[in-house]
């Protein structure tokens, strides 16, 4: 896949983030809906990084959180770069100085893409 406009690679990584979420509800029944997921992310994220949110704010908290690994999603660099192409955020022939920067930013990058779904009055606030 080619680079395409940001756009349309948020909305893929958007895609691509709720389709990780396996995970159940309080009753055992499995999330479905994009809203269920997006609630079970920031219930999550709140309840356990609410003191980082305090003292770092939303997006360095969220940053944090994904880093130790909250989400099932890429952490590997060439599954970094990997998920890039397919998203169309990079072109498969990339430079490595491109690929680079792509693994410094993915963190940061994959915080910003959730944070810019999260809901307007978060669950649980």
């Amino acid at each position: 896949m080619s680079k395409v406009h940001h756009t349309k690679y948020k909305q893929n990584y958007k895609r691509y983030i709720l389709d990780t979420i396996d995970e159940v509800d309080c009753d055992d029944c499995k999330l479905i809906t994009d809203e269920d997921k997006i609630n079970y992310i920031f219930n999550r994220f709140n309840s356990e990084y609410d003191w980082n949110i305090k003292r770092f704010g939303k997006v360095q908290a969220m940053t944090d959180w994904l880093q130790g690994l909250a989400l099932n999603i890429p952490y590997m660099y060439h599954e970094i770069i990997e998920l890039a192409i397919a998203m169309g955020s990079l072109d498969e022939n990339s430079s490595d100085q491109l690929q680079s920067k792509v693994i410094n930013n993915y963190w940061r990058f994959m915080a910003n893409i959730i944070l810019g779904f999260e809901p307007k009055e978060s669950v649980g606030k």
